[in-house]
């Protein structure tokens, strides 16, 4: 279990790698009200796709004399990837929703301080919008609540790792050459495949093939619908740029 800002009383408080304090005590003077956390002093620059960042939300050093609960809901197009609520002599169980859209801890103590920061990781998802932009989760403990942002970068345009032509009558682009290096290949695509959606968006040229494709970042990951010899097949496809 990682260790934790969290830090039971009755135990020795660390704080920020100095010496331990003297063991504290409870008093009824020591129970100040709640305020709500402190925001990062940073937004981080996220990449999509990309590497996850550290989030860190700095403690108060109030005295709680209750077990703390905490709920994160993730940034628009992000995923949270990890929780270290940095625990020391209690139980914090740690639940990551399976989209990362959102996580939880409890930290199951009737009386800690919040003395070191608590940290979690998050990345953007690789069909973020194109023009990337800011965008606000937020971080509640015990009730009260504080919004965190990150800025996911400016995409790639995407475009595709090979030649199409047009089909007659707008029937959809179809394929002539794939380049044997690029997702394309790696995703399937053959010789004469006629590609008719991306994404759900239909596809009738091969303008509006390159349209849809440009629309949404390199590297992010899309169904595309086409034709091979008359059968419908879908094909999940890594955007080349």
């Amino acid at each position: 279990m990682a260790a934790c800002a969290a830090l039971a009383l009755g135990a020795s408080l660390l704080v920020g790698g100095m010496a331990p304090a003297a063991t504290a005590a409870v008093t009824p003077g020591a129970i100040r009200a709640i305020q709500a956390p402190t925001p990062p002093s940073t937004v981080p620059d996220l990449d999509a796709p990309g590497p996850a960042k550290t989030i860190e939300f700095r403690p108060d050093g109030q005295v709680r004399s209750s077990p703390g609960y905490a709920t994160i809901q993730a940034p628009q197009h992000t995923r949270i990837t990890e929780v270290d609520p940095w625990c020391s002599g209690m139980n914090c169980p740690v639940t990551i929703a399976s989209d990362g859209s959102s996580a939880s801890f409890s930290l199951q103590s009737s009386n800690w301080v919040w003395v070191r920061p608590i940290k979690l990781s998050v990345v953007a998802k690789a069909d973020a919008p194109l023009a990337g932009g800011l965008f606000t989760g937020s971080f509640t403990l015990d009730g009260a609540t504080v919004d965190w942002s990150v800025n996911i970068t400016q995409g790639t345009p995407g475009a595709f790792g090979g030649y199409v032509n047009n089909v007659p009558g707008g029937g959809g682009a179809r394929v002539r050459f794939v380049d044997p290096d690029l997702n394309a290949a790696a995703a399937g695509f053959m010789v004469n495949d006629i590609v008719t959606s991306v994404d759900g968006q239909p596809v009738t040229s091969s303008a509006s093939l390159n349209a849809a494709l440009a629309s949404k970042r390199a590297g992010a990951t899309v169904p595309v619908g086409i034709r091979r010899n008359g059968a419908p097949v879908t094909l999940q496809y890594m955007i080349d740029q």
